[in-house]
């Protein structure tokens, strides 16, 4: 009788934390997708940011080169939030070899 109660102890709390631990990685994986999106999003609108300004004009005026410098720095930090982890991996690939 005490068996039968433990196995089905176990079996209870290994259903729970796997049922626990396929919608936590869901999660992971819906925030993962969010966070790709995102970074298309900004590599779309910084290839535009460089387009719109190909030949330099808007840089060169005072009132919108104040404005359009603030936004290619903020364009350049959010890029390298994203561009870190893939140094990071060839970093660590290297460091192995």
């Amino acid at each position: 009788m005490m068996t039968f109660i433990i196995i089905l102890l176990l079996l209870i709390v290994s259903i729970t934390s796997t049922t626990l631990l396929y919608y936590a990685l869901k999660r992971i994986n819906q925030y993962e997708n969010l966070l790709f999106e995102f970074q298309q999003i900004i590599s779309y609108s910084t290839e535009k940011m460089k387009d719109v300004d190909s030949l330099g004009h808007y840089e060169a005026d005072d009132e919108t080169g104040f404005f359009f410098n603030q936004l290619k720095q903020l364009q350049l930090l959010l890029n390298d939030v994203f561009e870190t982890e893939e140094v990071e991996e060839i970093n660590d690939k290297k460091e192995t070899e």
